[in-house]
């Protein structure tokens, strides 16, 4: 297939295994994704932590706040025995430690979490971990909070930089040209994926990643569309669809 997307494994392969983990992140190469996508938050001691939620209750045996709890006590929780108990040694994971996970050229889409709970310079915490890896790795560090993508920019300008946004924007292109940094990609919910946004983005020089589609009718149509990048949660079904129509 002529410009197949990029299949970006949403949390990793996390509709086979704990999402955020180490299992998620191999098991999604291994099944042929691109990449991945994870999400970080800061740590009480400073630490950029692998997780989702803000809270710790959903997927780890711990509770309360991300933020108010060491690297140290995290890697103390199981952020496995939620999915299943095969997986009930899965911890939460430091970015440091997950980056050399991936073989070069791989894309890695940091997600910065920034809200509900604030974390003050984690922009700049996420410039200073990536700056190493930027040769190594596809990187992209992306947010809802637009105001962190400029602290980021800021501390390391040669670092791609995604616009995550969900709502229905009257003009996503126009709106990116107002941001005082430039931005390589949209990411866009996969419902508001169109050929006119993508064309329209690809005018100015913006890739489009539409997240998360997981169903054959739905990444058909992305492909369809044109979209870049294509952020999943089953790599492997999305990987063996493609596959399937070259």
């Amino acid at each position: 297939m002529a410009g197949r997307p990029s299949i970006v494994a949403h949390r990793g392969a996390s509709a086979d295994a704990p999402e955020n983990t180490r299992a998620a992140f191999l098991l999604a190469m291994e099944q042929g994704a691109d990449g991945v996508e994870l999400d970080v938050h800061l740590t009480a001691d400073g630490r950029l932590c692998v997780i989702h939620d803000h809270v710790l209750d959903r997927t780890t045996t711990g509770t309360g706040l991300v933020g108010s709890k060491t690297m140290a006590e995290l890697a103390g929780l199981s952020a496995g025995a939620w999915f299943s108990s095969r997986h009930a040694g899965e911890t939460v994971p430091e970015l440091a430690d997950v980056l050399p996970l991936f073989p070069a050229g791989a894309v890695v889409n940091v997600e910065i979490k920034n809200g509900p709970v604030w974390y003050d310079g984690i922009g700049s915490a996420v410039a200073e971990r990536l700056s190493p890896w930027k040769h190594k790795l596809s990187l992209i560090v992306s947010s809802f909070d637009h105001k962190v993508l400029e602290e980021v920019h800021r501390r390391e300008p040669d670092l791609c930089l995604g616009l995550l946004y969900e709502a229905v924007l009257y003009d996503p292109v126009g709106y990116l040209r107002r941001l005082p940094y430039p931005v390589g990609s949209l990411h866009v919910w996969h419902h508001l994926v169109t050929s006119e946004l993508v064309h329209a983005a690809h005018a100015a020089g913006v890739k489009v990643l539409a997240y998360t589609a997981d169903r054959e009718e739905d990444v058909r149509r992305l492909v369809a569309c044109g979209a870049d990048g294509i952020i999943t949660n089953a790599p492997g079904a999305v990987v063996r669809l493609l596959r399937a129509e070259v």
